[in-house]
């Protein structure tokens, strides 16, 4: 592959960000401005030459060149928060034809510790599994609590899987509540409906909110070929929620917030939408049960042509971090050794 290929399958996945690099110049601009009228204001002072000869270890050069570091390790930081991603050459794939889509309960009560170390952490470990077993299927993420959100669009390409769900938490969605009707019509549309490739909904969640619409809606997406499977995170016993200070979850009154398990809706919802409802008491079995649903849906053997990318993220931040520690390093005044040998002026 030549250098313009491999150009050619640089990508951002935030490109966005990359309009930050605008303020660079800016960043530029007032520096030498301010370099100008600090200078304006020593001439007012006194005679340049006197002024320098007074300072003999003051360096421009080093000021200047302390400045770029600066800037350029903030380049890199803009790169990346963009997250570059470097494609490798085309591959042939035998596509396994299922699409999946995960939706993961991000509401305040899967912070409950009645699974360890707690129903959010364990979730992720489950979706974790899943997308590892799963890799040449095309999958989705949405999140949800009061209002779901799409986090990740069906893709077949989930790099950092555990950095990307080690962010998610019940901050990222600003109504709290669980409502599994919404998640299961956000899902619903992610699905790409001209293929006859097997499609599923992986909903994990407490079910704490009882909901008779979130049955109606699962049983329209099994109508419309969507299976439901639902995993419920958690114990029937009512247990607090433990906030992230590590004090127990209370109401207006003052009292402390229990939850618990709601099996029987996530039961209904999984058995409206043709698939199975699995408890997570069990890491080991749950995976496996639902591997085996994941491997009864209809599968194609069509070949797939796709490009594979990987993070580069990590090289500007390296390039970030040696550039600061030389800007910690170089002072701004002359060293009396190093100006022997005349390297700044």
């Amino acid at each position: 592959m030549t250098e313009f290929e491999n150009l050619a399958l640089l990508r951002f996945l935030n490109p966005e960000i990359l309009w930050a690099i605008f303020l660079l110049p800016i960043l530029y601009a007032a520096y030498f401005y301010s370099l100008n009228k600090k200078k304006k204001a020593l001439e007012k002072f006194g005679d340049n030459d006197l002024i320098q000869s007074l300072t003999p270890d003051a360096s421009k050069s080093r000021t200047l060149l302390k400045f770029s570091f600066y800037n350029v390790a903030l380049l890199m930081l803009i790169l990346a928060i963009a997250r570059p991603q470097s494609g490798s050459e085309i591959e042939t794939d035998i596509g396994e034809g299922k699409q999946i889509v995960i939706a993961l309960d991000v509401s305040n009560s899967m912070l409950a510790q009645d699974i360890s170390p707690d129903r959010l952490t364990k979730a992720k470990m489950i979706i974790s599994d899943i997308i590892r077993k799963n890799e040449a299927d095309r999958t989705a993420l949405v999140i949800f609590a009061g209002e779901a959100y799409i986090q990740v669009p069906l893709s077949s390409n989930f790099n950092n899987i555990d950095l990307f769900l080690s962010a998610i938490n019940p901050d990222a969605v600003p109504i709290q509540g669980t409502n599994i009707t919404q998640a299961i019509t956000l899902s619903s549309k992610l699905f790409d409906r001209t293929t006859d490739e097997g499609k599923i909904i992986i909903l994990l969640s407490d079910g704490e909110n009882h909901e008779e619409k979130a049955i109606k809606e699962a049983k329209k997406a099994f109508t419309d070929g969507i299976f439901i499977t639902t995993i419920g995170m958690g114990k029937n016993k009512a247990v607090p929620i433990i906030n992230k200070n590590g004090e127990y979850r209370k109401d207006r009154k003052g009292n402390i917030v229990l939850t618990k398990l709601n099996e029987s809706l996530l039961k209904q919802v999984a058995s409206a939408g043709g698939g199975e409802y699995i408890n997570s008491s069990n890491l080991n079995s749950d995976i496996k049960q639902l591997q085996k649903q994941l491997d009864k849906l209809d599968t194609s053997d069509e070949r797939v042509e796709m490009k594979r990318y990987k993070d580069l993220f990590h090289i500007p931040i390296f390039v970030a971090l040696f550039l600061l520690l030389l800007d910690f390093a170089l002072l701004e005044r002359k060293n009396k050794w190093l100006s022997s040998i005349n390297i700044f002026k």
